[in-house]
């Protein structure tokens, strides 16, 4: 049995490779591409590796007639954010293993024992939240204000207020998006745009990239670049430099 057997997998989904064992499916869109590389491994027990290097993508798979299937989800690097159900998302974060209830699942038994028997009690009780669209669309707002200007700094009560949604709400739902706290995910981007400039345009003085990126104190943009590149601007520009010259 392939996947094809058991749901209509939709008109963006192109087989590259499909036979009685493996199955290779092509995605895209203009967002990117992804590649889904699916495997029987044992009579009515498939896995699949996704690849995917999209922004979105819009599933249109649906089963066929009555048949029924339970997924184990593993997100191995990046994050998965799915619409479960109209106007209501789950964000999957990395390294995350989850049973999902989308809906009409089933397994053998003993493939689904021997996943439990790996979860710790801590594991079994956590419950992952679930974010209105509205919500999403209101931290993806917020991503692009702290990212579009990075002169300008924001405090986490600022942005509370200027999009209307509570400050507590708003700090759990960016960081289950963005895999990061607001805070810390700007002092990041911050830090790894200034090293593409260091690197990139080096008769720029460090003092004028750190006033680019919001940072008039140069001890400070020191302190917090080596805390996120391991390397003060000045060792950065140098050893990264030499590297990059072949040196």
């Amino acid at each position: 049995m392939n996947v094809n057997e058991i749901a209509s997998l939709g008109s963006n989904v192109k087989p590259v490779i499909q036979n009685e064992n493996c199955s290779i499916l092509m995605l895209n869109d203009v967002t990117g591409e992804g590649v889904m590389t699916i495997y029987r491994v044992l009579p009515g027990v498939m896995i699949c590796f996704s690849d995917m290097h999209m922004e979105q993508c819009v599933s249109e798979f649906e089963l066929k007639n009555d048949r029924k299937i339970f997924c184990i989800d593993h997100c191995r690097e990046g994050r998965i954010e799915m619409e479960v159900k109209p106007g209501v998302f789950s964000i999957m974060q990395e390294k995350e293993l989850r049973l999902d209830n989308r809906e009409n699942y089933q397994i053998k038994v003993v493939e689904l024992l021997l996943y439990l028997n790996t979860m710790t009690a801590e594991d079994r009780k956590e419950v992952r939240p679930y974010y209105y669209k509205t919500q999403i669309e209101k931290i993806k707002e917020i991503h692009a204000k702290i990212i579009g200007n990075l002169q300008m700094r924001f405090t986490m009560e600022e942005l509370s207020s200027i999009y209307e949604i509570p400050l507590t709400t708003m700090k759990k739902c960016f960081k289950d998006v963005y895999g990061d706290s607001i805070y810390s995910y700007q002092k990041r981007y911050r830090m790894n745009l200034a090293a593409n400039m260091l690197l990139q345009d080096k008769a720029k003085e460090i003092q004028e990239i750190a006033s680019c990126l919001g940072y008039e104190n140069l001890g400070k943009f020191s302190s917090a670049f080596r805390s996120v590149m391991g390397l003060s601007p000045v060792e950065y520009r140098f050893r990264k430099g030499e590297i990059l010259d072949g040196k």
